[in-house]
């Protein structure tokens, strides 16, 4: 579903919620060498949405924010909560 991009922006940005947008979690930052990503799901008239976001710099300097690359409107994908269960070989 499209989104106005500065009204997800400010929900990224200040946790700025309305009547109709409630932020409900956000991963952790994964590193990809230069970049790292996030995704934030937020909830729209009882759905749930995920937005993903990457930045890319320094701890020692200023990051830059993909977000600010955003045009008018961001695609933001339905999601649910599920449980999902991983089978992985463990050392015993």
């Amino acid at each position: 579903m499209k989104f106005d991009a500065s009204t997800i922006r400010n929900l990224i940005i200040d946790d700025c919620a309305n009547e109709r947008f409630e932020w409900i979690e956000e991963s952790s930052w994964e590193d990809d060498g230069k970049y790292s990503y996030k995704d934030m799901i937020f909830k729209f008239d009882n759905k749930f949405y995920r937005v993903g976001f990457s930045r890319s710099g320094s701890y020692y300097s200023d990051y830059y924010y993909s977000y600010k690359d955003w045009g008018k409107e961001i695609e933001c994908d339905e999601v649910e909560k599920q449980l999902v269960t991983i089978e992985k070989w463990i050392k015993v």
